[in-house]
């Protein structure tokens, strides 16, 4: 299920899957650090680096992060039974 995970996150627009990749890249280095305590100050954190790194606003980055996320979310709920 990894493969098609992997597959589905590669058909995302190619900034949407530069900007999650990325942004999953600093959460996971964030939670490397120790850094869980507070999730809205990571959320700020990150979304104000993907601002800065792919010229869009931090709510854009938000927002292409949510939306990627909430698509995996389905995919492992329902992809998986198909």
């Amino acid at each position: 299920m990894e493969k098609e995970l992997e597959q589905l996150i590669e058909k995302l627009p190619e900034q949407e899957r530069d900007v999650y990749q990325f942004m999953q890249n600093e959460y996971d280095q964030l939670e490397q650090a120790g850094e869980k305590h507070d999730v809205a100050e990571n959320d700020t954190f990150v979304e104000k680096k993907a601002s800065e790194q792919f010229n869009i606003t931090e709510e854009e980055a938000g927002n292409i992060y949510a939306k990627a996320e909430s698509q995996i979310s389905r995919f492992n709920k329902y992809g998986a039974s198909k």
